[in-house]
């Protein structure tokens, strides 16, 4: 049976953190205009990749937090089968979800009359960002489950919102920092 008041006490503290860097995220997706302006086709990609970061994060951290409860892994760093299937399977996913968001955004920003010299820009800024992303957040994921199970507080309580902000914050500043060195 859930408890609603241990529930409440795990997430709370970690969703009002999780809101302020939200907000964080935002400004400094706000204050990087220029860029924005430069190639205005990235904002196209924004929502879904900032989605797709977070679909990936919480996929692997719900089921690492499935496995630790298990009793499958153990919460240690030490190569396991269930963790190595879910690393795998998960950047395979990415792959092909960043790319096809880059395609559907140079198709979308062709449509609207930016030069077709500039399709190839987009799959490589959504892969590449995408996938530095994710590993990060993976392995964040990892580390972040291991070391709130240790403690005996829910992995699904705590690490899905922490992933989901540091996804927004850290794919942000990957996407810009990608798309300056790129274009």
């Amino acid at each position: 049976m859930i408890n609603r008041k241990e529930v409440i006490e795990e997430s709370l503290p970690i969703l009002s953190i999780a809101a302020a860097i939200s907000i964080l995220s935002g400004v400094f997706l706000g204050k990087n205009e220029e860029l924005l302006r430069a190639l205005p086709g990235i904002l196209i990609i924004v929502p879904s990749f900032m989605s797709v970061n977070g679909n990936i994060s919480s996929v692997v951290s719900s089921r690492l937090s499935s496995a630790l409860h298990m009793g499958l892994v153990k919460p240690h760093f030490r190569r396991s089968k269930v963790l190595g299937q879910t690393i795998h399977s998960m950047l395979i996913v990415s792959v092909i979800a960043f790319l096809v968001l880059g395609i559907a955004a140079a198709a979308v920003n062709i449509l609207f009359g930016a030069e077709t010299g500039t399709f190839m820009i987009f799959p490589i800024i959504t892969l590449t960002a995408g996938l530095i992303t994710v590993l990060i957040l993976m392995f964040g994921s990892i580390f972040t489950s291991y070391l709130v199970y240790r403690h005996g507080i829910d992995p699904d309580n705590v690490v899905v919102p922490i992933l989901t902000t540091a996804g927004d914050f850290v794919g942000i500043t990957m996407l810009l920092l990608i798309t300056a060195v790129v274009i």
